[in-house]
């Protein structure tokens, strides 16, 4: 039983070779049986011509037989195998007229003209012979002579030796052949699969576009149309369920205003205590980050519902957003007493929607303030290199050690679990929008070693006014 192949190419190509690798093998075994009877039928052909030569030369004279045998009838033997050849003519009555006595008497019939081939063996070495009768010329009486011509098996076998490999040889050429075009055929043939399953690897994740069939091979037609009705499918999903956030979280938001609103008063009766006071700011402060989550979430979504958006031309002038956002975040930044600053500011323009840029720097330095737990220092800073722009968030926080720098682009993934106002999403949102926007982010410590440094390269995103 053959052993299962999970490879497409590997079973077109094991059941095109091996019936051609069995087709080869009976060839072979015909062939070795066919190289053999050509072999003899040459060694016949020439222990033939051998003995009509020798038997012409045998003649009567005064009732006596003589002979005379030229050097032609053993020229046609020679070869590099160095056969033994044997001879002898015999009367018909089987006296020896001349040539060697190991060539035993042929008692046989035999019809005159006629040569007759056998194997025996002379001197420990086996040799085929022919014994050929010939009439006697200038008789009246029917006399005959059987002359015997022997050779020894060298030549034969090297013959057949020889006609083997050569047909050997070309079968293995024949089957090299075989291989390099099921090779080329199958890169040929298999070219539009391996390029669909490229095309599929380089898609954006989420990215919920139909394939086009048009140009794909028939065979492929059937798996494109359940994709595609797949995604279609899964497209409807994903869009009540977008929906099902996007009006979730517009309730949440909507109730966490009514409830700040009647917090801030209920703050306004004079007649609290400290207690309750202190009961409405952990309130208040709950919300505010509970609203934040909600907004992030919000983010979220949106770049999952854009992901499948491959280039984006719109043009923003990058520092006018950071600029932006340093002034939005400087009064938290002021109240924890961290100094937030600029370092250089490169005038950058970049194709990318403005929304996508404010939400990466603010996540970026809004996760620095957070993690910063006493006094210490952000800073940003726009660098424009060639065709390529480089934004780097500088901090002297607790920092994030090497063997966490990839687990904390993971949702909801928190260094510290214990930190209250840590929603675990800053830095998942920072790599998502990374990755719409085709730009590289890494995490580094700074020169002093204590706090984080995160960088991110745009490349091919510069664009003009």
């Amino acid at each position: 039983m053959l052993p299962r192949i999970n490879s497409l190419k590997g079973r077109l190509a094991l059941w095109v070779f091996l019936p051609t690798l069995l087709i080869s093998a009976i060839d072979l075994i015909v062939t070795y049986h066919s190289t053999d009877l050509i072999a003899t039928l040459v060694q016949e052909q020439l222990l033939e011509g051998s003995a009509r030569i020798i038997s012409e030369q045998l003649v009567i004279v005064d009732g006596a037989y003589e002979i005379s045998i030229p050097p032609a009838a053993f020229e046609l033997f020679a070869s590099k195998y160095k056969d033994h050849v044997f001879y002898s003519v015999r009367s018909k009555v089987g006296v020896l007229i001349s040539g060697d006595e190991e060539l035993v008497s042929y008692h046989s019939s035999l019809q005159i003209e006629q040569g007759k081939y056998f194997l025996t063996t002379i001197r420990g070495e086996p040799v085929r012979v022919i014994a050929y009768a010939h009439a006697l010329p200038s008789t009246s009486n029917n006399d005959y002579a059987i002359t015997q011509v022997a050779q020894t098996l060298r030549s034969h076998d090297a013959f057949k030796k020889d006609l083997f490999l050569l047909t050997m040889r070309e079968h293995l050429l024949l089957l090299s052949i075989v291989l390099i075009g099921l090779f080329i055929a199958f890169r040929w043939t298999l070219k539009p699969l391996i390029e669909f399953g490229e095309k599929l690897l380089k898609r954006q994740p989420g990215s919920l576009e139909k394939l086009d069939a048009e140009n794909a091979p028939v065979e492929l037609s059937p798996v494109i149309f359940a994709m595609n009705d797949y995604v279609a499918r899964l497209d409807k999903t994903l869009t009540s369920y977008e929906q099902f956030v996007a009006n979730t979280a517009h309730q949440l938001r909507t109730s966490f205003a009514i409830i700040t609103s009647q917090i801030n008063f209920g703050n306004r009766n004079n007649k609290l205590d400290q207690s309750q006071k202190e009961i409405f700011s952990a309130i208040q402060k709950t919300i505010v980050q509970g609203t934040k989550v909600i907004n992030q979430l919000l983010v979220l979504a949106s770049i999952e519902q854009n992901r499948h958006i491959n280039s984006f031309k719109t043009p923003t002038r990058f520092s006018e957003v950071i600029q932006g956002v340093i002034e939005e975040l400087a009064p938290l930044a002021q109240q924890k007493n961290i100094d937030l600053g600029i370092d250089t500011l490169d005038d950058c323009v970049i194709n990318a929607p403005r929304s996508l840029l404010r939400e990466l720097v603010s996540n970026l330095v809004d996760n620095a303030i957070t993690h910063i737990v006493d006094e210490g220092m952000v800073t940003v800073s726009l660098q424009k290199k060639d065709t390529s722009v480089l934004l780097l968030v500088t901090d002297n926080g607790p920092g994030i050690p090497v063997s966490e720098r990839q687990k904390v682009f993971e949702r909801f993934y928190r260094l510290n679990e214990n930190k209250p106002n840590s929603s675990g999403l800053g830095l998942s949102i920072v790599k998502e929008i990374c990755d719409m926007l085709n730009a590289s982010i890494v995490l580094s410590s700074p020169e002093s070693g204590t706090g984080l440094v995160v960088g991110i390269t745009f490349v091919g995103k510069t664009a003009n006014f």
